[in-house]
């Protein structure tokens, strides 16, 4: 019985086994051959996908520094570019939604913040400028119904007639008699 083993070896930039392959032909001794064919992959630490091209690999996260990058976890900060694994990576959900580290994410926080209390004082500066506006218009009203009033008195325009001037004395008057009348008609209590 003859063997003959072929082994193909893929290492990683650190030395490591990325990728086996091997074939293994057997010879029985009666003619009968028989090839088998073996191949096992490294996984990528950031994912845990196996490996089995040095191409795919990205090199390690630039947050942690330990875990690896493939091109299937490889992300980028979209904000300071560094390259982060699956594990470090952060999304920030404001428009746009970006993937950033864990820094960016804190920063792009607080500029949020600042930009909501900023649009807050903008919408209460225009809430009193409104009020302002409102009173200003309201005095003006005001203000040219008490000239359009003093204009009329001046020019005589709004004086009564005698006969309006005789009569509403006359109307008071008899109200008044007709209370007296009628509190004084009541028994006393």
């Amino acid at each position: 019985m003859r063997r003959i083993v072929k082994r193909w070896l893929v290492r990683d930039p650190a030395g490591q086994a990325l990728h086996v392959r091997s074939e293994r032909l057997t010879d029985d001794g009666q003619g009968s051959l028989q090839l088998t064919a073996e191949s096992s992959a490294g996984y990528c630490s950031g994912c845990r996908r196996p490996v089995t091209d040095l191409a795919e690999l990205r090199g390690t996260c630039d947050w942690c520094n330990t875990r690896g990058c493939c091109v299937h976890c490889l992300s980028q900060c979209q904000v300071c570019s560094r390259r982060l694994c699956g594990t470090c990576r952060r999304g920030f959900p404001g428009p746009p939604a970006v993937a950033v580290c864990a820094t960016c994410q804190q920063r792009l926080m607080q500029r949020q913040v600042l930009q909501d209390q900023q649009s807050e004082f903008e919408r209460e500066m225009d809430r009193h400028r409104l009020f302002n506006q409102d009173q200003a218009l309201r005095l003006t009203h005001e203000r040219l119904q008490l000239t359009a009033q003093l204009q009329a008195a001046r020019l005589g325009l709004n004086k009564k007639s005698l006969l309006m001037r005789v009569v509403t004395p006359i109307r008071w008057t008899a109200w008044a008699l007709w209370k007296v009348v009628q509190y004084g008609c009541r028994p006393l209590r």
